[in-house]
């Protein structure tokens, strides 16, 4: 397949009419004003690798015959660039060599050029080409990198089409495009090439040399990823999260100090960490054993904004573990004695945690949007914003980053709140005036948590994480928001608000209608990310909803068995 420029994304019946669509949703305005019954519209993979003419197929198979060589590799597809900035309806992308940056993309214009393998016929490809431009997408701070993905292509484009790492990438992007509605057969394909990867990594893990290389802890790290995308509910995806993340933590004790040497290895020693501490504290289960046994790698090491808040909330994990179990036992001396040690042992972490806004750069701090279009005339403001809440950020990373901390800081407010509840003190001058506290920074969390949801999710309703066309963001001055952030927002948006706004539905204290408002923006996410058994959505009654239903962008993701028996050959005292 070629991409031919941009096509047209009106429905069928104006392109055959020969008018102008206006590409409304659910239908358009051409079809309603003359009762016509409009047929949607095409989904963004068939509209951009659409299929090639008989002209063009022929044209490429005489040069193809005449250069005589085989097939060239699937080039990395580029990775912050926008589509329209690189050019890319006239011309071929690929990843520079080792000699120059790992990520600047070269142009190669040559009239008797193959058609590279990323525009051939095979959905396996279509669906990496669309990976790396809508998901692995570069933070422009530095200090706001924390997972793994901001890694791979470095390590892809010197990775062989078999290996763990190759096989691992295009699993997760099969079932990333699985989620669209014309392309169901992606995530079967996706759980097949999944197979072949577990098994791959299974013997690379076994090799002496294979096992520390960093396209290994990559290709671990992103099984765990494609098992959370295709988990059915919460119960199988922690298990599930658990097996990938102590698998990822015991090659990283394997390598040890000596193979964190260069800037990839150091970036995926660290987001396995942050993997490590984000299950613990999601699973309420002790973190005390972990940092002792990976202390020793990560000394020395210089962490960035997102590391040192891992290293703040670290204790978060424990913390809950200890609630868990102390706010169950019977009223006593000695339950009350742990009682108050749990108390204050909280508000010492929540001291730690709120000290670390004090060292980010003054860019982080988040400013009010002076502009934000909303395309739905007849659609209520609040549907997309809250209290007129409207923060604008650095970058999409910095955002969640951000969030992270809200997070984390209302997960110790109700620990606090549930320990002076239990005490029985709520009026004890001491305790009363902790507990308006710890309501007061619930909300300013929550709020601040609404006020973000507009630059991640804008006004998008509908389509899956690559579909942008009509979505508006808000932005500061007269420049409304950049390609890269709309691009950015659409694929990942929604993800990275769903663990805070879990946890927002969970606060105590909040104003009326706001926990309403939050579940709605969960029940929007679900919908457009085709998610299923996703805790703490509710079912939004608004019009804007009820379109978005009848849109039918949901879908079903299938759970596949995982072998337990992968990472047996290291042991690790991981969490349980």
């Amino acid at each position: 397949m070629v991409y031919q420029g941009k096509p047209s994304a009106g429905c069928a019946n104006c392109r055959k009419r020969k008018i102008k669509c206006d590409e409304v949703k659910p239908a358009c305005s051409q079809c309603i004003s003359t009762k016509r019954e409009c047929p949607g519209y095409v989904a963004r993979f068939d509209l951009i690798l659409r299929d090639q003419t008989k002209a063009v197929r022929r044209k490429a198979q005489r040069k193809k015959s005449i250069a005589n060589a085989p097939t060239t590799r699937l080039p990395s597809p580029p990775t912050s660039a926008s589509s329209e900035e690189i050019g890319i309806s006239s011309s071929v992308w690929a990843v520079a060599g080792p000699h120059q940056s790992a990520f600047s993309i070269i142009k190669r214009a040559q009239s008797d050029d193959q058609i590279p393998r990323m525009f051939n016929d095979f959905p396996e490809q279509q669906a990496i080409c669309a990976f790396f431009l809508d998901f692995v997408l570069l933070p422009r701070n530095p200090d706001s990198v924390q997972g793994h993905l901001e890694h791979l292509i470095p390590l892809y484009k010197n990775t062989t089409p078999e290996s763990p790492l190759s096989l691992a990438t295009s699993s997760v992007a099969l079932a990333m495009s699985g989620n669209a509605p014309t392309r169901k057969g992606d995530q079967q394909l996706g759980r097949t090439i999944f197979g072949r990867a577990l098994r791959k990594t299974s013997a690379a893990i076994r090799h002496p040399v294979d096992s520390r290389r960093d396209e290994t802890l990559m290709a671990v790290l992103l099984l765990g990823l494609f098992e959370k995308i295709t988990a059915r509910d919460d119960t199988s995806k922690s298990n599930m999260a658990k097996a990938h993340n102590s698998g990822a933590a015991a090659l990283v004790m394997h390598r040890g100090h000596d193979n964190v040497k260069t800037n990839v290895a150091v970036g995926l020693l660290f987001s396995v960490r942050s993997q490590l501490v984000e299950h613990a504290i999601e699973e309420s289960t002790s973190f005390k054993r972990c940092p002792d046994a990976l202390s020793n790698i990560f000394k020395g090491l210089p962490q960035n904004a997102a590391a040192r808040l891992t290293s703040a909330t670290i204790n978060i994990a424990d913390l809950r573990s200890c609630a868990k179990s102390a706010l169950l036992l019977p009223r006593n001396s000695e339950s009350e004695r742990e009682v108050n040690d749990l108390l204050e042992y909280a508000i010492s972490v929540d001291l730690l945690v709120a000290a670390w806004p004090e060292s980010l750069p003054p860019e982080w701090k988040h400013l009010p949007a002076t502009g934000f279009d909303y395309p739905f005339g007849d659609v209520p403001k609040s549907a997309f914003v809250y209290e007129d809440r409207n923060d604008i950020y650095l970058d999409l990373w910095v955002q969640s980053i951000w969030n992270q901390y809200r997070s984390a800081r209302i997960k110790i407010q109700t620990i606090i709140l549930d320990c002076i509840a239990w005490l029985d003190m709520p009026y004890e001058h001491q305790w009363y005036w902790r507990a308006v506290y710890a309501r007061m920074i619930t909300q300013e969390m929550t709020d601040d948590v609404c006020g973000s949801v507009p630059f991640a999710l804008g006004t998008k309703i509908l389509g899956g994480p690559g579909d942008r066309d009509g979505v508006e963001y808000p932005y500061l001055g007269s420049s409304k928001a950049s390609e890269d952030h709309r691009r950015a927002a659409s694929a990942l948006g929604g993800w990275h608000l769903l663990e805070p706004m879990r946890t927002c539905l969970s606060g105590l204290g909040l104003r009326d209608g706001q926990k309403e408002w939050v579940g709605e923006q969960m029940g929007r996410i679900k919908r457009i990310y085709a998610l299923q058994g996703m805790k703490g959505d509710a079912s939004p009654k608004d019009a804007l909803y009820e379109a978005a239903a009848a849109g039918g962008r949901t879908g079903s993701p299938s759970r596949h068995i995982y072998d337990q028996s992968l990472y047996q050959r290291y042991d690790f005292d991981c969490p349980s």
